[in-house]
């Protein structure tokens, strides 16, 4: 068997993992308000102690939440352990889920929904233009997925951009492209692109809020760097 290397940092890493419990993991993944008020809070700190123990082999929760919250590649809190279970590459790919914002949330600044697009467009074989449609406070309406193929002027119409948003009603958008690449460095394109659909938000008073490139591991603001605007 081989050796575990544990992160200091892991909250996992202080649990013994000697200790088997009786009873596995079986309340659903999700779950109405209604059904989480009948479980006592004992069983859930429980059942959440042995998950962290479960994966603390493969995957380091630390890492995990870094690398969720400055919008980078969570794959990479994975251990170098040829022998990751199923299980916990399925959990990485369920972070695509549970790093979308919720209906509710507010999308404050550009990480708030960067994670969540890199994972789905990170590791994309070809171009992808999706819009976010928020409505007047900055709620995660609905991710339209637009094109696929290589990202011009030619090809983006503006109109095309706006009509899910206008059937929305939206107050304003964040539309983001990935490039197969991994280098987030915005192009001549991408910046004559996204001039123009910050004028025709302005004409259809739908605010263009930011404009994400995707990359491997990596993402870029075309606002934060002035690229359109």
């Amino acid at each position: 068997m081989p050796r575990v290397t544990r992160c200091r940092y892991c909250p996992a890493a202080k649990i013994s993992t000697g200790h088997r419990p009786e009873t596995p993991l079986t309340p659903p993944l999700f779950f109405d308000r209604e059904v989480a008020s009948t479980i006592p809070q004992s069983a859930i700190a429980r059942q959440e102690r042995m998950l962290r123990e479960a994966i603390a082999p493969y995957l380091c929760l630390a890492d995990l939440r870094k690398l969720a919250a400055s919008g980078e590649d969570v794959q990479a809190a994975l251990r170098e352990n040829e022998a990751i279970p199923e299980e916990v590459q399925a959990l990485i790919s369920l972070l695509r889920v549970l790093l979308m914002p919720r209906s509710q949330e507010c999308i404050g600044k550009p990480a708030d929904i960067a994670a969540a697009l890199m994972l789905e467009m990170g590791r994309k074989d070809q171009e992808e233009f999706v819009v976010v449609c928020l409505d007047t406070k900055n709620h995660v309406q609905r991710i339209h997925r637009l094109y696929r193929g290589t990202l011009n002027s030619s090809v983006v119409r503006v109109a095309e951009v706006f009509r899910v948003p206008i059937a929305l009603n939206s107050a304003a958008i964040i539309v983001a492209h990935n490039h197969p690449s991994g280098v987030p460095q915005a192009s001549q394109e991408d910046i004559e692109v996204t001039r123009l659909l910050v004028q025709g938000g302005a004409t259809l008073q739908i605010e263009v809020l930011d404009h994400l490139i995707i990359g491997q591991g990596k993402w870029i603001s075309m606002r934060e760097q002035r690229l359109g605007w």
